[in-house]
């Protein structure tokens, strides 16, 4: 737990120092944009590793290489790992990381929200 409130805290600093870099001034409304992309991209790295860990892939892969390939090489291509086997990441970090990030996206975008009417 505390690895991530860490990484949290270390890419909630990375989307002030981007908005620096990009914008050249921090505002509610780019900090909004930067950490909206961040915590996307990480949660949507969560699904695809997810996705390529329960087993989706494996078929389709198995399938692929035996109609692409000729028949002299598919003795090599069986001892090839599965997709399922291959990607040994976490899935669970990417989201327990992601979803604060797009929860405080959420809390200044309300704040921005009521704060321009």
């Amino acid at each position: 737990m505390k690895r991530i409130a860490i990484n949290v805290i270390v890419i909630q600093l990375s989307i002030l120092l981007l908005s620096l870099i990009f914008y050249s001034r921090i505002t509610i409304l780019h900090y909004i944009n930067i950490s909206f992309t961040i915590g996307l991209l990480l949660l949507c790295i969560g699904i695809l590793v997810l996705v390529l860990q329960s087993g989706f892939f494996d078929f389709f892969t198995t399938s692929m290489k035996k109609v692409l390939y000729r028949k002299e090489v598919q003795d090599e291509l069986k001892t090839m790992r599965a997709p399922s086997e291959v990607v040994t990441m976490k899935a669970a970090y990417f989201f327990q990381v992601g979803i604060p990030i797009i929860v405080l996206m959420l809390i200044a975008l309300f704040f921005y929200s009521f704060g321009n009417h």
